[in-house]
Order: C-alpha cells, then structure tokens, then sequence
C-alpha cells in the first residue's frame, strides 16, 4: 500500500495567521491513563498522549474527514508497502534514516531490533498486551514463542534473556534499518495492526522492568516530538519537546507546543468552566456538560467539536460466569430479556440526545465497511419491551424478577447513564444494584479478572469500545470483544470481558481472518456479529459520537486519528 493521504500538519489550515509556535497546552480532567506504556495502554485518553511519543513503521495523518481517518501512510518506515511475496504473507520494511531514541540515559539511533523487540515485548507473561490477540492470530510463530514464555518463572531475571534472544519466524531483523515480518496467511488489515500504537518500538532498557510498572513509567522514552518530563499518578502528566526528534523523519507530526501538561483531579464542572474561561485549553477525559449542549449547539459554539467516531457505547457487557442468581446470565432467555429491559432512548438522552448518538442494535457501527444493518431485538425504537421482558424471566424460571450486581465508571456521565439503564430494568422486574469504580478499578479489578467474574463480583457491566482503526476495522470489535479461541492457560480473556465462548462465533473469526480479501472476510464477520447478536453476549445501547470542547485559543483541531485532538498537530493562538 502506497501513502493513501496527504498528511494535515502546518500550513494546511484554514486559520488565515498559520502556525504558531510555542506555548503550554493545558487538559484538564478527572482521571489518569491506563499506563504510559504503549505495550499496555488502550484507554481513549491515553492514546491522546501516546502519540506524542510514540511512533510506529505506519500511522494515520491527521484529519477532520472521517473517510480517510483509515489511510494509512509510512512513519517510522520509508514505506508502507504490499507484501512482497506470491502468497501475500512477508513484508519488509526499512526505517527512516536519522530516527534516534531520547532516553532517560541518553540519545541512541532507532534500529530495526528495537520495532521487533517492542512486537515480542506485547506477549511478556508478567504483564501481556491488551492487544496482545491482534498479533498472536497474524505474526507468523508468535503464539507459540507466548506459550513458551508462559512456561517460564515469573522472574526477570528469566524472562528477560529469552523475550531477546529467542527468535519468532515471522519477526526478523535483517541489518540495522531492516526487517520483515510474516503473517500466518494473507491479512488484509495487518497494516492496521502495525499502526496500533502497542507496534512501537521498545529500547532494550525495558526488557528489565515489568510493563506498565510504576518503576517503568518513570523511565518511558521516546521517538516522537514529545517526551514525557512529569508523572504524578491521578494528578499531573508533563510532556516537553524531545531532545532527538528530527521533523525531517516524521511527515504526521510537527510539534507546535513547546510543553503539554495534563491536570487531573478535577470535576466535571470544574474542568468545563475552566475551559469556557480560557484557564485551560481542552477536556483530558471528560465530555462537555450535557445540560450545557443545547445552548452550545444553538449558538453554534466552535469551541464544540463534533465528530461521527464508530463508537459502540455503551454497551452493557453481561458475565456469563457469574453464580449470582443461581447462574442466570448463563441462560440465554436472560440475556434475551436485558434486551427487551434497557430503554435506549433514556440513556440517549444522557448522552447528549439524538444529535449526538444513534440508537444501536447491533455491534458494527456505520462507519465499519463491513456494516450492514441488522437488529435481533428491535424494540419499540429503542424504547424497550419490558413486559415481554417479564414473560422471558418467567420463562427461565424468575417470575418474581432477579437482581443483579452492575458495575460502572464513577465519572462523568457514566453515574446518570446507570441509573438511567437501572430505571429501565426495573420496569421489567430486574434490579440492578450499581456499584461504582475508578477507570483502574473497572478494567483491572472487575472487567479484566476471570476470578472475579466467576465469584460474582459483578454480572452486568457498562463499557463502551472505540475502534483500534477506522474502515476495514471490523475484527477490532468482533475479535476484541468476543473471540474466546486463544484464551491461555492463565486464563487471560483479553478484551472479552463477559467471558464469553461460542464456538460457532469462533469458527466465523477465524474463517475471515483467513480471507485474503475484505468482500469475502466482511461476509463472514456479519456471521459472526449476528450469532452473537441471537446469542445475546451483550445488549447494545448507541453508536455515540464523539463531542469535545476546547479552548478559544486552540488552532487546527484535527480529530482523526486520536478523536480527542491530535496534540502534535495543533497551536495556540493568541489569548
């Protein structure tokens, strides 16, 4: 694939003063990131950082058009090409020459070892990527070097030495500047996943520290414009201009800013009247007030961003591990009647009203190429059907109802969206006993634990999904969320946090990633998200877009890739 775009950076705007630099950006919000290792992070938030020190062999320009949000164009490499063989598996690749690393112990040059070592580095047993699933069902040989590593002491020591020396086929370093990977058959969106920023480079220096510990994070490099100065968990993130980064190797990013500072700590209001007055320049995690939205809208505010985004949220995610209830959400008359239960068009209106989301019923958002619309349990437009609801409890032996435990994020709009989806169930004889939690505490102590699904300490989940990439981007939420074929024996269930199994959704997976061709693998993905779909693995509630509010002295705001704001790309003008 040649370069699908012409990157926006400066000079390509339509503020008639042109790019300015220097300055502090200032976000603000509640939360902190995931982690700062790119190996481990996934939250929306973080990725609005990582980009800044991160890079990878492609990337996405940026842009305000959400049809080219999936052109892939080279970054750390000089190309982004087509396999090269007959069978559409190898690909080679050499890196930009002068590319050098800025490192807490000084500059080194980027070499090829370092984009293969960061790849091996997302299977570490101590700690393995989220992502980890992409690369094991695509990288020629790299489960089996997981497997291998599973076997190995939980020590440093151990696990070091062989996450360097031992070889996987499909990752081979052929001289300083190139390599060539090869997947385990033709995959049309393996471009896709090398542009996921878990495909960074790592320096050897990582190898002897566990990812994402706080010994780490201290310790983070980069190969981007920015370079992380400053980490207070949950309360500040510093970012200054790299040491080394040379703007003649990067053609996405141009580093107007000379500092990015990330404040944390604050509430919701607080954060939006900071931004209204000027006392900082974008939301770090937070959406603008929904009470405020309809005055912004109808004074056409330009601090307010807009964006179709392909979100699937939220979501409900159901625990079908869960022994509350005597097993219920292990039966599917009572995961058909958490369908009919949600009002879709209450939490909607949570959300900001119709303007701003699409009701869902299904798990492929419009703006998937493999979209096609589909609805298992249509009720009402998204009202609900909780009588129908009541007469399928009856029917899997609850007539008096049943009460589950629901798990959700204990920020931003997230409270009102639970009580919203609590009020709908109770129509239908399900109470739903809401227990708040932090963005850590959601993803590591309730979503991520296959332990604590099966004690029952949650059995409904409200999450939300945004896509890895844009377009061909259907495996990033069916495969994510759903595929339970590469579970390890450590019981790691990655993304799929129902831990939910069906074969027949597995077989459906696995037949389009075997495609070599997008027409036929989307064919199979439909498949796939129709038998989860009558399954009832999760109750879909919106397709949201994404809205931001950002600061009047903010110019060339380009939501795509990282939807809120590419940091790199953007300056302050004048207060």
């Amino acid at each position: 694939m040649t370069a699908a775009g012409t990157p926006l950076v400066a000079g390509q705007t339509s503020d008639v003063a042109g790019p300015r630099r220097g300055g502090t950006l200032t976000l603000v919000g509640a939360g902190d990131v995931d982690h700062l290792d790119p190996a481990l992070a996934y939250h929306t938030v973080t990725r609005g950082i990582i980009r800044a020190y991160t890079r990878q062999l492609v990337s996405y320009p940026a842009t305000r058009d959400h049809r080219r949000a999936g052109d892939l164009v080279p970054d750390l490499a000089v190309a982004a090409d087509e396999p090269y063989d007959a069978e559409g598996r190898r690909y080679r690749f050499t890196l930009r020459d002068g590319l050098r690393w800025d490192l807490p112990d000084g500059p080194r040059p980027l070499t090829a070892a370092d984009v293969v070592r960061g790849i091996k580095r997302l299977a570490h047993p101590m700690a393995p990527s989220p992502g980890l699933p992409y690369y094991l069902s695509t990288v020629e040989g790299l489960a089996v070097f997981r497997d291998d590593l599973l076997t190995l002491p939980r020590e440093l020591d151990l696990v070091a030495p062989y996450l360097e020396a031992a070889e996987v086929p499909g990752l081979r370093v052929l001289d300083e500047r190139t390599l060539e990977l090869t997947t385990r058959r033709p995959t049309p969106d393996f471009l896709n996943i090398l542009a996921l920023p878990f495909a960074s480079p790592a320096p050897e220096e990582y190898l002897w520290f566990v990812p994402g510990s706080p010994e780490l994070n201290q310790r983070i490099g980069s190969i981007g414009p920015y370079r992380i100065t400053g980490y207070e968990p949950d309360q500040r993130i510093t970012l200054e201009r790299s040491r080394t980064w040379d703007p003649a190797t990067d053609p996405i990013r141009a580093a107007h800013v000379d500092r990015i500072e990330v404040r944390q700590g604050l509430d919701e209001k607080t954060c939006h009247d900071l931004v209204i007055a000027g006392d900082a320049d974008m939301m770090w995690d937070i959406q603008p007030l929904t009470e405020r939205l309809p005055q912004m809208f109808a004074a056409e505010d330009p601090r307010l961003e807009v964006c179709p985004a392909g979100l699937f949220s939220p979501y409900l995610v159901i625990n079908v591990l869960s022994p509350n209830q005597g097993g219920a959400l292990a039966r599917r008359e009572v995961r058909e009647a958490l369908q009919y239960a949600i009002d879709k068009t209450t939490v909607a209106e949570v959300w900001g009203g119709p303007r701003l989301n699409d009701i869902a019923e299904q798990i492929l958002p419009p703006l998937c190429r493999a979209h096609q619309p589909f609805a298992s349990y249509p009720a009402n437009g998204g009202a609900g059907d909780p009588e129908r609801a009541r007469r399928l409890l009856a029917g899997a032996g609850y007539p008096d109802g049943l009460t589950l435990k629901l798990v959700y994020r204990d920020r931003d709009i997230h409270p009102e969206t639970a009580r919203a989806v609590r009020a709908g169930c109770a129509r239908a004889g399900i109470t739903l006993d809401l227990v708040p939690a932090g963005i850590t505490e959601l993803f590591g102590t309730y979503l991520g634990r296959a332990d604590g699904a099966r004690e029952g300490r949650w059995d409904v989940a409200l999450s939300g999904w945004e896509p890895d990439w844009h377009g061909n981007n259907a495996r990033v939420y069916l495969q994510a969320l759903f595929d339970s074929s590469d579970v390890s024996e450590n019981d790691d269930w990655g993304s799929n946090f129902g831990h939910y199994h069906n074969p027949v959704v597995n077989e459906r997976i696995a037949a389009a990633l075997s495609c070599a061709d997008e027409a036929t693998a989307n064919e199979h993905w439909r498949a796939a998200e129709r038998e989860v779909l009558r399954d009832g693995a999760v109750v879909p509630i919106l397709f949201a877009h994404q809205y931001w509010l950002r600061g009047h002295r903010v110019r060339n705001w380009l939501p795509y890739p990282v939807l809120n704001g590419d940091l790199t790309n953007l300056w302050l003008g004048e207060d």
